[in-house]
């Protein structure tokens, strides 16, 4: 990401986003369901960049990487 944008930025795209589903036929309740996948999305990217900052800072003090094959072997 280059530059962050502004809440009032942010408010405004998702404005002409719902208007421009609108315009091409979803209902209010389908634009609602895009809305919640948005939002599983944006949490899957947040999750995933949240753990390679963590490895980051992890390999930054210790000075060694994070086996990436047992990073996650709570969820086996």
């Amino acid at each position: 990401m280059e530059k962050e944008h502004t809440i009032e930025d942010i408010r405004k795209k998702a404005h002409a986003v719902n208007c421009q589903l609108y315009e091409e036929g979803y209902t209010p309740r389908e634009i609602e369901i895009l809305g919640y996948y948005l939002n599983r999305i944006a949490a899957s990217y947040l999750s995933y960049f949240t753990h390679k900052e963590y490895d980051n800072t992890f390999a930054e003090k210790t000075g060694e990487e994070k086996n990436p094959e047992i990073k996650y072997h709570h969820l086996e």
